[in-house]
């Protein structure tokens, strides 16, 4: 998985200096949790791109940015650069071989797979105090890979969330939660189409030969760009 998320950081979504529309929606909610990030130490875990790591660089006293994703950090780095942001710190390490004796004042983790199971949701709540958790609440719709997905086992990385929800509940743990839905359309060429679907099934380990892919692909494309509709819903918990 590691080499995939290397190979997925050339089109990640990259920091340009402010938030996406999506992004300001989320901050917007976190402000109405009434949490503060001014002078705070942050821990972002799977930071990739630093999307969300480099925007609280300026908001915050310092970030810490997790990920094992070299190629991802990398992408980070540059950017923190180009925009003078000097308050972090970049640790390239899966969140199972990370430790810290103290804890951070916001443990901070948005669309990453890094928690799967109750060991990790208690080193989670053990690394900051207060928490930050987005992921899925159920498996994301997209229009360009549905197709190959139907119908076969695929891990179901959307139960994290809910799994997450219930622990809280067990443990009386107080929390604040949210459910956003997004729909938005990407405009893809055909070898930008192919290589988003090509990483997904490795991801989920589905074995396809690539030139079913791209016989299937060619269906689709029509005036030069394929139009990839994804459906989003994902679960904010905030405690």
């Amino acid at each position: 998985m590691q080499n995939l998320w290397d190979k997925k950081a050339k089109t990640y979504n990259r920091f340009d200096g402010k938030l996406s529309k999506f992004g300001k929606v989320l901050f917007d909610k976190l402000d109405e949790f009434k949490i503060n990030f001014n002078d705070k130490n942050i821990l972002d875990i799977g930071c990739g791109t630093g999307v969300y790591s480099l925007y609280l660089g300026g908001i915050c006293k310092f970030v810490t940015c997790l990920d094992s994703s070299n190629e991802m950090l990398k992408c980070l780095k540059d950017d923190a650069n180009k925009f003078n942001i000097k308050n972090i710190k970049i640790i390239n390490l899966p969140f199972d071989e990370f430790y810290n004796d103290k804890k951070f004042d916001i443990a901070f983790l948005t669309m990453s797979p890094s928690l799967k199971n109750e060991k990790d949701f208690d080193k989670f709540i053990s690394l900051g105090k207060e928490k930050i958790y987005l992921n899925w609440q159920i498996p994301r719709y997209s229009s360009l890979i549905e197709p190959f997905l139907k119908d076969r086992k695929i891990p179901n990385y959307a139960t994290t969330a809910n799994e997450l929800e219930a622990y809280l509940k067990n443990k009386n743990i107080s929390y604040k939660t949210h459910i956003f839905d997004e729909k938005r359309e990407v405009k893809r060429d055909f070898n930008d189409a192919y290589e988003n679907i090509l990483w997904h099934l490795q991801i989920n380990k589905i074995n396809i030969d690539e030139l079913t892919i791209k016989q299937n692909l060619q269906k689709t494309y029509k005036d030069d760009i394929i139009i990839e509709t994804i459906i989003s819903k994902m679960k904010l918990l905030v405690f």
